[in-house]
């Protein structure tokens, strides 16, 4: 695998042949020739297949889909329509490496899209029996009647598509991406504002899930007679328990960052967010897709007694465009 990065589909392919085998093998590219260095492309596999018990991954050194026994691999884009021959890779696997770690299968997703890495299927197909070993191709994972693969989620993230993005791959990934990609951060932020429309008492958060959620009280607000938070989570879901000391009504407010253009910084930048479910102790709000961004915030009323508790989860995705 070269998982450029990993993928869901790369999941589904893991879930498959550990399923097959007692002991399975993965090994990624090491040529540092992808968008994505090697050093973090084999950590994500790690990450993302962690809970295999069956499962080692291993770098795939210099005679596993590198430079010096498969150079057409990394030319992909102009060879689509050239005969390339992988001989060599896949006879120095069925010869040396097969034999020194016990692989008797070698599993490949199909390959519906890359002319290269079908012939790369093609000749494991015809060359690892003549070595008495099985090889199994194993049908690419779809979503929305596309296949998962790591080109689609290069292409979402360079197209701005964050909702597919957020869709096609684990939660190792994709929070890794957000510490790369500012843009998707962005646009996967929520910003959640709940307050107290009262000065009097004192409005309290006493729990919430994400621990990398920043959150403080805006003192703006006081001087406008309310008391409470805002915070903001890329999370994706956020449960959080507040508790107000005195009777009255809560205000809570689902919207995307408060973003201004650099050239006017009176006008804001629409991030919007795609809210999918809000419940409140216990009651199902809404669990349909409510877009929200700043200027157009989805608000929810709550009146709350004193020092009664009052339990939000909210979830979201990246808008879809």
């Amino acid at each position: 695998m070269n998982c450029n990065p990993f993928t869901l589909g790369h999941l589904h392919l893991v879930e498959y042949a550990a399923a097959k085998v007692v002991k399975l093998y993965i090994f990624v590219v090491e040529e540092d020739k992808s968008e994505f260095p090697f050093a973090d492309r084999i950590e994500l596999v790690r990450q993302g297949v962690k809970n295999f018990s069956n499962v080692e991954v291993l770098p795939s050194g210099k005679f596993i889909i590198s430079q010096q026994t498969f150079s057409g691999y990394f030319n992909k884009a102009s060879l689509q329509d050239v005969a390339v021959d992988s001989s060599e890779d896949v006879e120095i696997f069925a010869k040396e490496i097969a034999p020194t770690l016990g692989i008797t299968i070698r599993f490949a997703g199909e390959e519906p899209k890359d002319n290269v890495t079908r012939q790369y299927n093609e000749n494991m197909k015809k060359i690892l029996p003549r070595y008495g070993i099985e090889f199994c191709e194993i049908p690419r994972k779809e979503l929305d009647d596309e296949p998962i693969s790591a080109s689609t989620v290069r292409a979402a993230l360079k197209n701005g598509d964050f909702d597919k993005v957020k869709r096609f791959v684990p939660d190792t990934t994709f929070n890794y991406l957000l510490k790369h990609h500012a843009e998707l951060k962005l646009h996967s932020t929520a910003r959640v504002d709940i307050k107290l429309a009262t000065t009097t008492g004192d409005f309290l958060l006493l729990s919430i899930s994400d621990e990398n959620a920043e959150m403080w009280k805006p003192t703006a607000w006081q001087q406008k007679g309310d008391i409470g938070y805002q915070i903001e989570s890329y999370a994706g879901k956020l449960e959080f328990i507040t508790k107000s000391t005195v009777e009255g009504q809560v205000i809570l407010s689902l919207l995307g960052l408060d973003v201004r253009t650099p050239e006017d910084y009176s006008k804001r930048i629409p991030y919007w967010i795609d809210y999918t479910k809000l419940i409140v102790n216990g009651q199902k709000i809404f669990n349909t897709v409510t877009p929200a961004w700043h200027d157009k915030p989805y608000r929810y009323n709550i009146n709350a007694k004193a020092d009664e508790e009052i339990k939000i989860q909210i979830e979201w995705l990246p808008h879809n465009k």
